[in-house]
């Protein structure tokens, strides 16, 4: 049983990374300035998650000037950013694929990956 799930696991991977090899874009739109609301779109062209599968955000803070961390609501496609205070950032977005492993457990396969610099005005 156990080469079994190793097999469909390797199957998978196989399978789910032919299936968004170019890796989708990131778009972000708003104004940059504090207090105001960015939003932050996953853009996978024609790929849509499969039935019985979902789709997890993350968003990691590199480096952030002192002060409140930025509040982040996360979704997709969308997600929501506002910075309170003005500054360089540099933000890590992730989006990956979460399904039911058939040995138990689950299983994640990054969609996408973007490190971004961003400059928040005052």
């Amino acid at each position: 049983m156990r080469s079994f799930c190793l097999l469909v696991a390797l199957l998978w991977v196989g399978v789910a990374g032919t299936a968004f090899a170019d890796g989708g874009r990131l778009v972000i739109e708003g104004p940059r300035t504090a207090g105001s609301q960015l939003t932050v779109a996953f853009d996978m062209g024609d790929y849509r998650v499969p039935s019985g599968h979902f789709v997890a955000i993350n968003v990691a803070i590199l480096e952030s000037p002192e002060g409140p961390r930025p509040r982040i609501v996360p979704g997709y496609p969308e997600t929501s950013l506002v910075f309170e205070v003005p500054g360089r950032y540099v933000l890590t977005f992730r989006l990956s694929q979460i399904s039911k492993s058939s040995c138990g457990g689950v299983e994640a396969t990054e969609l996408m990956e973007r490190t971004e610099v961003l400059e928040i005005a005052p």
